[in-house]
């Protein structure tokens, strides 16, 4: 496409597994626990992937060119294809809801969070394609200094869950077409169960690829996942030069280190520019001192070979109950070397329980 182009999100979501406040569905705090980060290939997800999957849909409106919308796979699916399985990938299936967080056994990531959608609305409301078709996807405004033209951007979900942030992001790269030789673009899909990456987030990638490709038409349906699909799939991210890594696992500096292929000083995969996304990540005391030490140390591992990185992190503003918060996240984030700017928040009274997003970067010599 050589046309600029913006999206702004109509938050208007109205499945059961996106509650208008879903604070209630944080059980307290324990203390955290080391689960070993753990790199996934994709092609052994893609393997494993059952015959055939059901999805609804998210509406997003584009001001010129009126509703889009992204896919995402049902939750009634999950929670059958949990219940047939004989063996598990981690505890998720040994009776647990995947509607609540179980702390350091199983994190939410099935359940699409309210959080999530805000920060897709945002990054869609700031995401253009350049007019010479030189950039895919730019991310300008208040992310700049970053360049328009960079030859390795990575993009980077921690607490990925469903992935509706990064779907969006996807989608505007399969919609834009690619220049002869596109930069490329790594998507690394972080979360600490296993059983996410496989039932969910990758399988949301997919559904996001057919529904980009026409494949299947823009409404709630099902998806057969054939060998031709999986090809066409694999096929239309070479073309492109995406690059997509999955990683389960606790939150901590091995978590960091696999973010990046061949560690901070690796010759074979320089790096330019990085954006880490995150929402509802900071619930409680516990996740929020993991979540920002992880966090600050892979903006460094990006910084230290000269890349530069920014992070995106979505929450509401008090989790009532459970201790987290915009204002903790900020003292931790300060002690850690890190600052936070608003960049969004609700307006208004009748938006429930204040949700903001925070613009994360290192301080000068840190």
């Amino acid at each position: 496409m050589s046309q600029a182009f913006k999206f702004a999100f109509e938050d208007e979501n109205n499945e059961d597994d996106v509650p208008k406040d879903d604070s209630e569905s944080i059980v307290e705090d324990a203390p955290v626990s080391r689960l070993a980060p753990t790199l996934h290939e994709l092609d052994d997800i893609l393997v494993v992937l059952p015959s055939n999957l059901q999805y609804n849909t998210i509406p997003l409106n584009h001001p010129d060119n009126g509703t889009i919308t992204l896919p995402r796979r049902e939750l009634f699916d999950i929670r059958a294809q949990i219940m047939a399985e004989d063996t598990t990938l981690d505890e998720v299936g040994a009776g647990h809801s995947v509607d609540d967080i179980k702390p350091n056994i199983y994190e939410g990531g099935f359940k699409t969070w309210e959080c999530s959608i805000d920060l897709a609305n945002h990054l869609l409301s700031r995401a253009s394609a350049a007019s010479d078709a030189s950039t895919v996807v730019e991310v300008h405004h208040s992310l700049h200094p970053f360049s328009a033209r960079a030859d390795q951007d990575l993009f980077d979900q921690l607490g990925a869950g469903t992935a509706i942030p990064t779907l969006a992001l996807f989608y505007l790269l399969l919609r834009s077409t690619p220049p002869l030789d596109p930069p490329r673009r790594t998507l690394v899909l972080a979360d600490y169960n296993p059983s996410v990456l496989h039932l969910a987030t990758i399988p949301n990638l997919l559904l996001t690829y057919a529904m980009a490709s026409e494949l299947i038409p823009p409404a709630s349906g099902d998806l057969d996942i054939t060998p031709a699909l999986i090809l066409s799939f694999k096929q239309g991210l070479a073309e492109r030069n995406i690059d997509i890594r999955a990683i389960s696992g606790s939150w901590g500096a091995p978590l960091a280190s696999l973010i990046i292929p061949g560690g901070p000083a690796s010759e074979d995969v320089p790096l330019d520019r990085a954006w880490i996304l995150a929402s509802e990540t900071i619930y409680s005391p516990a996740s929020t001192m993991a979540f920002t030490a992880c966090l600050v140390e892979t903006m460094q591992k990006f910084e230290e070979p000269g890349g530069r990185a920014r992070a995106l992190v979505a929450a509401k503003k008090v989790y009532f109950g459970v201790g987290g918060g915009i204002d903790e996240f900020l003292g931790v984030l300060r002690k850690n070397g890190g600052e936070g700017s608003l960049v969004w928040e609700t307006e208004g009274m009748g938006s429930g329980v204040g949700r903001c997003i925070l613009e994360v970067t290192r301080r000068a010599g840190r």
